[in-house]
């Protein structure tokens, strides 16, 4: 079995306060955010699909994180097909191995993971592999997704944000943690990304009222005990245990709590936490054999993977 951690993604116009991306050749608009914005899933699913044709090379993605030079090469198992995306991401090293004549010889692994991609209407969510023989974890290959689409993004004036889904049982495991947090905590701080994705509106508005839709902003929240003081945090609260569930599982907020027994530092909730879903080996297996003869309408294995990304969204999953 396969293990993925879910991650949402959501579309952000990109307001340019320089030139500065004019100096690394991205000045080349094709068009203006507010064109682009109400046909952003749209323009992705474009650039993926023109990565897997490779009719000109100026359409093949390069998959590259924020901080080197290393291309991170990659194979789709499939066509992109109705809205889903399958490809293997492969972190290339050197390794040294013995051959048969006892003679040392360097070759090169590509050890790789797979990311699926899946850009219907009111889902928008990435799975990524957890394969630590390929990446160190699951954050290394978000990274190198976020730039890598957000260079090319930034031509029509969009920037993406993935958000990881996580255990909501995380943040109420901690708050109960008398031996460590024994006088509680004075504050808490919600950093809720901004609601593009409409199937995270309605609850959102529910549950934080028309505020972020007055200053047209993302929300960051603090909620503080008066001096000397505890915040009441209650598993039992069925608002809290609702907020909190939404925020961690559904919407992948940050979220941090400050210690009255150690002020110095907050303590990030949810960071090393991950909602994950699995999907066999002879599934991803039978994708790959059901795209190479063809037979990708109605395939079982396709729609299986289907089911797997609207966990949490569908009522049934």
């Amino acid at each position: 079995m396969a293990q993925f951690a879910i991650f949402n993604y959501q579309f952000d116009k990109f307001v340019k306060q320089s030139r500065q991306y004019e100096l690394e050749g991205m000045n080349r608009d094709v068009m203006s955010a507010d064109e682009a914005f109400p046909k952003k899933q749209e323009i992705f699913g474009e650039l993926l699909q023109k990565d897997f044709v490779k009719a000109n090379q100026e359409d093949v993605i390069h998959f590259r994180s924020k901080a080197g030079i290393k291309e991170y090469i990659h194979r789709h198992l499939m066509p992109p097909t109705d809205d889903i995306t399958v490809m293997r991401i492969a972190n290339r090293r050197t390794q040294t191995i013995v051959d048969v004549d006892l003679n040392e010889k360097c070759v090169d692994d590509y050890q790789n993971c797979i990311v699926i991609i899946d850009n219907r209407p009111g889902i928008q969510r990435i799975l990524i592999e957890n394969k630590k023989t390929a990446f160190a974890d699951v954050k290394q290959v978000e990274g190198i997704l976020t730039n890598t689409f957000n260079q090319l993004l930034l031509r029509y004036g969009l920037v993406m944000s993935l958000y990881h889904l996580q255990d909501d049982r995380v943040f109420w495991q901690c708050v109960s943690d008398n031996r460590l947090y024994p006088q509680g905590f004075y504050k808490i701080s919600f950093h809720l990304p901004y609601p593009n994705l409409e199937r995270l509106k309605t609850v959102y508005e529910r549950l934080f009222n028309k505020a972020r839709e007055s200053f047209d902003t993302r929300i960051n929240m603090d909620f503080v005990a008066p001096k000397g003081g505890k915040i009441r945090l209650d598993e039992n609260d069925s608002y809290q245990k609702e907020t909190i569930g939404w925020l961690m599982a559904d919407a992948g907020a940050d979220i941090k709590l400050y210690s009255n027994d150690s002020k110095k530092s907050p303590i990030p909730i949810g960071r090393e936490s991950f909602r994950v879903v699995t999907i066999s080996n002879p599934t991803l297996l039978r994708l790959s054999e059901d795209a190479v003869n063809g037979d990708l309408f109605g395939s079982p294995a396709l729609e299986e993977v289907k089911r797997v990304t609207k966990t949490g969204i569908d009522p049934d999953q």
